[in-house]
């Protein structure tokens, strides 16, 4: 085997103008597809985290049936369980915050709207999401506060009213009473989506259980753990249940199932545009091989005649396109580990004008990229099949070569 692999490098080096346009195809693939799925991954990853972290957080618990129907009649006791402990007995969770989520008709001197109610308890909440944070004029909430309440911007521009003014809320209550009440905007909220913004009213925690009669009761705790990309395994390893009733754990993934959605269509597109890139390396594998036959014919004759073995020399033809591709690889996964390290805290910022159009529709507003172990693996993984698969068949048209005919081809 030794000799073989000499022999190998002796050709490598006797053709390395040829062997160096090989080995720079696949560095080359290497190289852009490491860094275009470090590029999406790590945008992807931040993109999850403010999304996860602006409102919804990265575990909810809720009585069975919330999530489906939105209603307080599967509210459950504010005291079901004692809260404190789970800090204590799981240790992935960080921090909790108890919430009211439902909805009513809230009121300015010009107008109405409809608008998403949300009672949170504002100091434990900005531990585990940052929505209460995101203003863009006034204060945000404190424990202390009463009525006060915060809106978001688009709803506080429909009714026309800046923190400061007085708007009136009307609500259905836990058992159907007719809620009511005026409350001080304190501040307004811009979360980036449109959506959340034109219907998003903030109260705390008691004026919402006022508002909805709903009094010791609550709709959900929200929770935050040491890695929100964990959420689904954690879920399964959490049991909430005290005097006979159990609570679900919800993580992040089945609440906002759109999210997966948009990440997973902007993925494939990317791996469809990568699998182009990898298709031509593969064809430039095959050509460059198949040139190097063809030059050769000759040589393999003459080997042939005297006593080399068609497998012999596919052996040879093996070690040598071997030898190429392991050199451009690993060659390719430096310059694309060096590139990563060099980059990853330095997130490439969008125009100003695209910026502002991606604002709108909350989506993060940055690139950014990451040194995870898949950005190096896939890359490895498939050029390493594209180039296994490309050289099949100009091996295999090598071992088919007879001492005669190839004479007589290497002589034309």
């Amino acid at each position: 085997m030794s000799k073989f692999l000499k022999i190998a490098w002796r050709n490598i080096w006797r053709n390395r103008r040829r062997s160096l346009i090989t080995m720079g195809a696949i560095v080359f693939a290497i190289l852009i597809t490491g860094v275009t799925r470090s590029l999406q991954y790590g945008t992807y990853d931040a993109l999850e985290s403010y999304a996860v972290r602006l409102l919804v957080g990265e575990l909810q618990l809720q009585n069975k049936g919330f999530h489906e129907h939105q209603t307080l009649t599967y509210s459950f006791p504010e005291n079901l369980f004692p809260w404190d402990r789970l800090v204590d007995e799981y240790d992935f969770v960080e921090a909790y915050a108890k919430r009211i989520t439902s909805y009513g008709l809230v009121g300015s001197a010009s107008t109405s709207a409809g608008a998403m109610i949300i009672g949170i308890e504002p100091g434990r909440e900005r531990r585990v999401t940052h929505f209460t944070t995101q203003l863009t004029a006034g204060e945000t909430l404190d424990d202390a506060d009463d009525h006060r309440i915060l809106l978001g911007k688009s709803l506080a521009e429909n009714l026309n009213v800046a923190p400061g003014d007085t708007v009136v809320v009307l609500t259905q209550g836990y058992r159907n009473e007719l809620g009511a009440d005026s409350y001080i905007v304190k501040g307004l909220i811009r979360s980036g989506n449109q959506e959340l913004d034109r219907a998003l009213m903030v109260m705390s925690l008691r004026d919402a259980q006022d508002l909805f009669s709903l009094y010791g009761r609550i709709t959900q705790v929200v929770l935050a753990t040491d890695d929100f990309r964990l959420a689904e395994k954690y879920a399964r390893r959490m049991h909430i249940a005290m005097d006979g009733q159990e609570l679900q754990v919800l993580p992040w993934q089945k609440l906002m199932p759109e999210l997966l959605q948009l990440i997973a269509l902007d993925n494939i597109s990317g791996a469809i545009f990568l699998l182009f890139l990898l298709l031509i390396v593969g064809f430039e594998i095959m050509n460059t091989t198949l040139m190097a036959i063809m030059e050769r014919i000759k040589e393999f004759g003459i080997l042939q005649s005297l006593g080399v073995k068609p497998r012999q020399v596919s052996l040879m033809l093996l070690l040598e396109t071997g030898m190429k591709i392991v050199i451009a690889v690993i060659v390719g996964l430096l310059l694309t580990f060096i590139f990563i390290q060099l980059t990853k805290d330095y997130p490439i910022p969008l125009s100003s004008e695209l910026k502002e159009a991606m604002e709108a529709w909350g989506f993060f507003t940055d690139f950014y990229f990451t040194d995870k172990a898949r950005v190096f693996l896939e890359p490895l993984v498939a050029i390493s099949v594209i180039a296994v698969l490309s050289i099949i068949y100009p091996i295999w048209m090598a071992s088919r070569l007879r001492p005669v005919d190839a004479l007589r081809k290497g002589q034309l």
